[in-house]
C-alpha cells in the first residue's frame, strides 16, 4: 500500500467531518479518526504500525495505545502527565531525527487525550437506522427514510438540498444507470409527455424489468472484478477478453433473473468444470497470479469485492495501518488451498505439494494453508482456516472447503456481506461510498452516515439479498432525483458540501460502455468500428494500428477513472477521435430511417428527434431557432442533419451524466 492511497481512506472522512460534524455539543472536539489518526498515519505509524513496531508500540488502534510496548501504556485517557507518547512528542523526542510535529498537530494530540481520547465510533453509538431490521418494507418507505437520513445531516450542516432534477434530467440518468444507454427518442418523448404522477416511480420498474438491466450491472461487476490487464497464455499471449465478456454476460443474465446476490456470490465461488459450461470460472484466474488461482489472491478478492474489506497489505505482514493481521489473511486464505486450474477450469481437490514459482511444499494438514516464503515475513507457520473477525473453521475429513466459508459469507448476520454490497451501489448511483474506499470497512473509516449505512445493510438483508428491490429503493428517493445543477447562489465551498453530503448529484462521466452503447443508438449501427485503422484497407485516422477489436480498442480509448467517475479524464486523443472519425462524419443509419418515414417529418420534428436521441429532451426555444437557421442555409438537409448530430454528440451535455 502506498502513502498516496492510505490517504485517499482519510479524504472523504476528513471532508464530511470537517461540513457535518457527530453533533453540537462535541463539534469542536478533536476525535481519534477525523483528527488524530491522520497524523499519527503520516508520523509515527511507519516506526509503530503493523510493519514495525519499535519498543513493541503499536499506535494503529487506541487499545494498542493503552496496552503500550517495552516502556508501558503509551497513553492514559484524560490524564497528560502520565502518557508517555505524549510527553516524548511534547520535548520534540518523537518522532526522533529532524522532523518535528508542527505546534497545530500538537495541540490535537494533546487536546484529544486531555478530552479523554474520544472517537467518532464513541460519538455515534447506537444509530438508529429508522427502520426494523428483521422485515423488507415497501420501497417508498425506503426511499423516504433515505431522505431522512440524509436531510437530517443537512440541515445540522446549516445546508439546503439541491431541488429536484426537472423530468429530463432524471430520465437521462436512471436510463444510463440502469440500462447502460441513453434513452431512444421515442422513450424519451414518451416519458416527458407523461402526467402521470407516478411516472418516475413506474420508469424504474419498467427499467429493472427489462434485460438491459441485467447487461449493464453484469458489465459493471465484471469491470470491478477484473484487474487492470488480463492474464496472458504463457505460450500465445492471448488475453481472455472474450472469456471476461462472457463473465459479465454470464453476470448480467443472473441480475435480469433477479437471482439473489447471495445465490450469485455462492455460484461464483462454488464453482468447478470447465468455462464453456460455466463462465464465472475465470473468476479464479483473474484474482489469482498469472491465470491460475491462487488462495492469496481468491482471499483478497473475496475480501475486498464481497466482504468491504483490504487484505492485500496482510499478506505479507501485519497491516500497517489497520487492525488486520497476516494470519487474518492467510487463515481466509485456508478455505481456496484447494483449488485449482487456471481461467478455463476449476476444481477443488486435494492440495499440491509441488514447489512451484519459490513457494514451498505446502505439507500442512488439510483446514489449513502455509505461509509461504514470497510472503517476506513468518514463512513456513501454519495457519488454520478461519472466518474473518476469528471463528476457527475445523474441515470434517476431506471435505470441500470452499462450501462452508460461502454458509458464513452469506448468512444474514454476517456483519460485512449486505453492507458491502450497499456500500458499492451507493458509490455506483452517487459516484462516491458512504464509506470509502468502498472496500475499506473498519471501525476507523466509519461511514459518513452511519444509520443510512445500517439502514441499507439491513434492508439488503431482510430482503434476502435482493437486488433489484434495493436499487428500486435508492433510485425514488429524493437524493438520487436531485439535480446535479449549480444554481447562482451556491458557491464552491457550498457545492462541494453539499456533494460530499449527497445533497446534490454530482456530474459524472459516461463509462466507455455506456458512450459505445449510445454512439451505436445514435448512428444506428450495432457494428460501430471506431478504430484508428480500417482492418479493411488499412487506412489510419491518427494511429500506427487498431487494438484487438473495434470493442476493445474503444474501452481502452475512451476508459475512466473506475475510482472517480467525476474525473474527466479525456483529452487529445478522445477528442480527435469525436471530431475526426470518418464513422461520425459519414451520417447515420437511425436518422436515415427516421427520415423515410411516411408523412416525411418536417425540419421541427427532426431536430427534436436529434435532441431527444442524444440529449433526452427536446431543444430550447433558442436552441431551436439557430439550428433553423443553419438548416435553411443548407442546400443538402440530409448532410446538415448529420452535422446537427455530430454537433451534439460532441457536446459536454452528451458526454456527461446528469
Amino acid at each position: 500500500m502506498t502513502i498516496k492511497r492510505l490517504s485517499l481512506a482519510f479524504v472523504p472522512l476528513m471532508i464530511c467531518f470537517a461540513i457535518w460534524g457527530p453533533g453540537p455539543a462535541h463539534a469542536d472536539e478533536p476525535l481519534f479518526e477525523r483528527d488524530v489518526l491522520p497524523i499519527l498515519a503520516r508520523q509515527c505509524l511507519g516506526c509503530h504500525g503493523g510493519l514495525r513496531q519499535r519498543g513493541g508500540l503499536d499506535l494503529r488502534t487506541i487499545p494498542s495505545m493503552l496496552k503500550g510496548g517495552e516502556s508501558g501504556g503509551a497513553v492514559k485517557a484524560g490524564d497528560l502527565d502520565a502518557s508517555r507518547m505524549w510527553k516524548r512528542i511534547a520535548a520534540d523526542e518523537m518522532p526522533e531525527g529532524e522532523k518535528k510535529l508542527p505546534a497545530a498537530e500538537k495541540a490535537v494530540l494533546k487536546g484529544w487525550i486531555a478530552a479523554g481520547m474520544p472517537t467518532v465510533a464513541q460519538r455515534r453509538k447506537n444509530v438508529d437506522p429508522l427502520l426494523s431490521s428483521d422485515e423488507r418494507h415497501e420501497p417508498q418507505q425506503v426511499a423516504a427514510t433515505i431522505d431522512r437520513h440524509l436531510e437530517a445531516a443537512l440541515s445540522e450542516a446549516n445546508l439546503k438540498p439541491a431541488p429536484l432534477s426537472d423530468d429530463a434530467e432524471f430520465l437521462r440518468r436512471v436510463v444510463i444507470d440502469l440500462t447502460g444507454r441513453v434513452p431512444t427518442a421515442s422513450q424519451a418523448a414518451s416519458f416527458l409527455d407523461n402526467t402521470d404522477p407516478d411516472r418516475r416511480a413506474k420508469l424504474i420498474d419498467e427499467l429493472l424489468a427489462s434485460p438491459q438491466f441485467g447487461e449493464q450491472f453484469g458489465r459493471t461487476w465484471r469491470d470491478w472484478i477484473c484487474p487492470p490487464e488480463l492474464p496472458s497464455d504463457p505460450n500465445g499471449g492471448k488475453q481472455p477478453h472474450k472469456e471476461a465478456q462472457n463473465f459479465g454476460a454470464w453476470l448480467g443474465t443472473r441480475f435480469a433473473a433477479g437471482d439473489s446476490w447471495a445465490t450469485i456470490v455462492r455460484q461464483i465461488i462454488e464453482v468447478d468444470g470447465e468455462i464453456k459450461n460455466s463462465p464465472q470460472v475465470i473468476f479464479f484466474g483473474l484474482v489469482g497470479e498469472g491465470g491460475k488461482p491462487t488462495a492469496s489472491g481468491s482471499a483478497r478478492a473475496v475480501a475486498s469485492l464481497f466482504l468491504g474489506v483490504q487484505l492485500q497489505c496482510a499478506e505479507c505482514h501485519d497491516d500497517p495501518y489497520r487492525d488486520w493481521s497476516q494470519d487474518s489473511h492467510w487463515a481466509l486464505a485456508a478455505f481456496f488451498r484447494k483449488t485449482n486450474g487456471d481461467f478455463n477450469k476449476i476444481s477443488e481437490g486435494p492440495p499440491s505439494d509441488k514447489k512451484k514459482d519459490n513457494v514451498p511444499a505446502d505439507s500442512a494438514k488439510l483446514g489449513q494453508i502455509t505461509i509461504p516464503k514470497s510472503a517476506f515475513k513468518n514463512a513456513g507457520n501454519a495457519v488454520q482456516a478461519a472466518f474473518l473477525g476469528g471463528q476457527v473453521f475445523e474441515p470434517q475429513g476431506d471435505s470441500a472447503l470452499r462450501p462452508p466459508l460461502v454458509d458464513w459469507l452469506t448468512a444474514k448476520e454476517n456483519p460485512y456481506f449486505a453492507r458491502a454490497f450497499a456500500n458499492r451501489l451507493w458509490f455506483y448511483l452517487f459516484s462516491r461510498g458512504l464509506v470509502n474506499p468502498v472496500d475499506d470497512f473498519r471501525e476507523l473509516n466509519p461511514p459518513s452516515h452511519p444509520g443510512l449505512m445500517q439502514l441499507l445493510a439491513n434492508e439488503f438483508a431482510a430482503a434476502d439479498f435482493d437486488v433489484k428491490h434495493l436499487v428500486r429503493c435508492v433510485c425514488n428517493s429524493r437524493a438520487y432525483q436531485r439535480t446535479s445543477r449549480v444554481t447562482p447562489d451556491m458557491t464552491e465551498s457550498t457545492t462541494a458540501a453539499l456533494t460530499a453530503l449527497f445533497g446534490r448529484v454530482p456530474l459524472r462521466v459516461m463509462t466507455a460502455d455506456v458512450l459505445f452503447d449510445s454512439l451505436k443508438l445514435a448512428y444506428g449501427d450495432s457494428k460501430l468500428d471506431l478504430r484508428a485503422i480500417d482492418p479493411k484497407d488499412g487506412n489510419t485516422n491518427g494511429e500506427s494500428a487498431p487494438v484487438a477489436d473495434a470493442y476493445l480498442e474503444f474501452l481502452r480509448r475512451f476508459g475512466t477513472n473506475e475510482e472517480d467517475a467525476t474525473d474527466f479524464t479525456h483529452g487529445i486523443p478522445q477528442l480527435l477521435t469525436m471530431i475526426n472519425h470518418p464513422r461520425l462524419l459519414n451520417g447515420s443509419k437511425s436518422l436515415d430511417e427516421f427520415l423515410k418515414a411516411k408523412p416525411a417529418p418536417t425540419t421541427e420534428q427532426t431536430i427534436e428527434w436529434l435532441y431527444l436521441t442524444t440529449l433526452s429532451r427536446r431543444p430550447t426555444s433558442e436552441e431551436n431557432a439557430d439550428i433553423m437557421a443553419y438548416v435553411n442555409k443548407s442546400s443538402d438537409l440530409a448532410k446538415s442533419y448529420g452535422g446537427l448530430l455530430w454537433m451534439l454528440v460532441n457536446s459536454s451535455e452528451y458526454l456527461l451524466v446528469r
